[in-house]
């Protein structure tokens, strides 16, 4: 059994966050210690990024079978489950195979819809363009598009985090996302309340396709920050903060 790691802080509330894409759990640093001042929150890496262990095959559907058994191995219990882009699609597939664990799910700028056909040709390129020129051509110029300010402080601090990752991890996800079904039932059947976090300036995930979503939900929890793209935890820390906090509030309450 491939090996998980995660970091644990604080008492409460279980919260896990999982980071996107190609990052580790680290990304969380700033944004998890605040909310451990009154959650107990976990921040693992998902296998093959950070000190996990990269799964084969790997798909996002082992990569959810994995995650859960951590869930279960580690006694967690109720948990709300956040997830980060490439965070939010693993999210999805642990929720649909087993809703009854979590009391909440939070897309963070994260969607349940499948890739269209121009994302689909666009991730074979990656994976094209990464075994011509090596990963790090990638990772290194990945970031920087994320980010409504291209010129945003954070960026250097979380390119050093994901020119870490290994070539055959970001290979095998990339070709992940782009093989992923599309979710939308997970929205229409889970009955805890859900979290859509998203960007108005984000390219990847459009804001009127979250508010569509939305609709699909039990109990929606939408928000559109305005002048964000798709790092909000650094583009909007205060108030990423105080809606994730307000959201597990929201999800506990009802235990």
């Amino acid at each position: 059994m491939s090996k998980i790691f995660s970091e644990v802080r604080g008492e409460g509330t279980p919260v896990i966050l999982l980071h996107g894409f190609p990052m580790n759990h680290s990304v969380w640093k700033i944004f998890a210690t605040t909310l451990a001042q009154k959650y107990k929150v976990y921040t693992p890496d998902l296998p093959g990024f950070g000190q996990s262990q990269l799964l084969s095959p790997l798909t996002l559907d082992t990569v959810a079978v994995r995650l859960t058994q951590w869930f279960t191995e580690n006694k967690i219990n109720k948990a709300v489950l956040i997830g980060h882009s490439l965070g939010g699609y693993v999210a999805l597939a642990m929720v649909e195979k087993n809703p009854q664990l979590f009391s909440g799910l939070g897309l963070f700028h994260s969607t349940a819809l499948a890739d269209t056909a121009e994302k689909k040709e666009s991730r074979t390129k990656t994976v094209e363009f990464i075994n011509k020129n090596g990963v790090l051509a990638f990772t290194s110029n990945f970031i920087q598009g994320l980010f409504a300010d291209p010129n945003h402080t954070a960026i250097a601090s979380v390119k050093d985090i994901t020119v870490k990752s290994a070539e055959e991890t970001v290979i095998a996800y990339t070709l992940a996302m782009r093989d992923r079904p599309d979710r939308q039932q997970v929205l229409k059947s889970f009955e805890h309340p859900i979290l859509l976090l998203g960007g108005e300036k984000d390219q990847g995930i459009p804001s009127e396709s979250l508010r569509s979503q939305a609709q699909n939900c039990h109990l929606p929890d939408l928000h559109i920050l305005p002048e964000v793209a798709h790092m909000g935890m650094f583009e909007s820390p205060g108030e990423t903060t105080e809606i994730v906090s307000r959201f597990i509030d929201r999800c506990s309450q009802r235990f």
